[in-house]
C-alpha cells in the first residue's frame, strides 16, 4: 500500500450519532463504495501477475473497454473479490485456523491452503496469515 486516505477525509463523508449512549456511524451507499475506491487506490496492484491470473481482463483491455489491471482493480475488481496481487498463504497458520479446510484436504477436495484461499478463501474473508 502506498497511500492511505487521512481520517478527516472519511469523517467528512460519514454522519455520527449516538443512539442510547452508542457512537453509530450511517453513510450513503454512494459514500460507502467512494470511501472504499479512495482507500484501495493506495494498493499496489501486481499488473502482470493480475492480467496473467484474470485473462478476461486482458481481453477486456485489448478491447479497449479497460485502461489498466490496476485500473480495472480500483472500479470492479475488488467489488468482484479479485485479488491485486499474489498473497502467500502460511499453509499451517492457515490449516490451525481453518479447520473445514484442513478436513477437505484429508478427504482430497482441495489439495492445499494455498489453493483453498486463491480460488475461495478470499472471498470469503479469510485471512492468509496471521496478522
Amino acid at each position: 500500500m502506498k497511500y492511505l486516505p487521512p481520517f478527516e477525509l472519511i469523517r467528512r463523508s460519514i454522519e455520527i450519532s449516538t443512539i442510547r449512549g452508542e457512537l453509530h456511524v450511517n453513510v450513503t451507499y454512494e459514500n460507502f463504495i467512494g470511501l472504499l475506491r479512495t482507500m484501495i487506490r493506495g494498493i499496489d496492484v501486481d499488473e502482470a501477475w493480475y492480467l496473467e491470473t484474470y485473462p478476461d481482463i486482458g481481453d477486456a483491455i485489448r478491447q479497449g473497454l479497460v485502461k489498466s489491471a490496476r485500473q480495472h482493480f480500483v472500479d470492479d475488481g475488488y467489488f468482484e473479490g479479485r485479488l491485486p496481487f499474489p498473497m502467500v498463504v502460511d499453509e499451517k497458520w492457515y490449516l490451525s485456523q481453518n479447520p473445514d479446510v484442513a478436513e477437505s484436504m484429508s478427504k482430497g477436495v482441495v489439495l492445499s491452503a494455498q489453493e483453498h484461499f486463491d480460488k475461495d478463501g478470499y472471498r470469503e474473508g479469510r485471512l492468509p496469515f496471521g496478522m
